[in-house]
């Protein structure tokens, strides 16, 4: 409710060639941040202020364990399993993540898509 979009990648590029405004603070990774503003010059671009670089996860505006993902990794953790792979969270964290990843789920059954974790 105080965002005027919240989205993936696309999404946010798309809102800022979209949105009216001439001046918008973005929060988003630097490398999102920097393709918007090559594809809207003529826009104000703001970076929102975060903690710097040495902050936790919840501030920095780059996530070098973001970066290495790529999709041939993530299928191969998805497929393949492993303690390599696995990750601990508090059952009230996963209890929560598990609204945006069964939306992701549906909206790809929704598209008649076979994903790991559906197919």
């Amino acid at each position: 409710e105080l965002a005027d979009a919240v989205g993936s990648t696309s999404q946010l590029i798309k809102a800022a060639k979209e949105l009216p405004y001439q001046q918008m603070i973005v929060a988003t990774d630097k490398g999102i941040f920097f393709k918007m503003q090559q594809l809207v010059p003529e826009k104000e671009l703001i970076e929102a202020p975060t903690a710097g670089a040495g902050a936790t996860c919840r501030s920095c505006a780059h996530c070098p364990w973001m970066a290495m993902n790529g999709l041939k990794a993530i299928e191969k953790a998805l497929s393949e399993g492993g303690e390599e792979h696995e990750i601990f969270v508090d059952e009230a964290l996963r209890v929560k993540s598990l609204i945006p990843l069964n939306r992701m789920l549906d909206f790809a059954e929704q598209l008649n898509m076979q994903v790991k974790g559906n197919a």
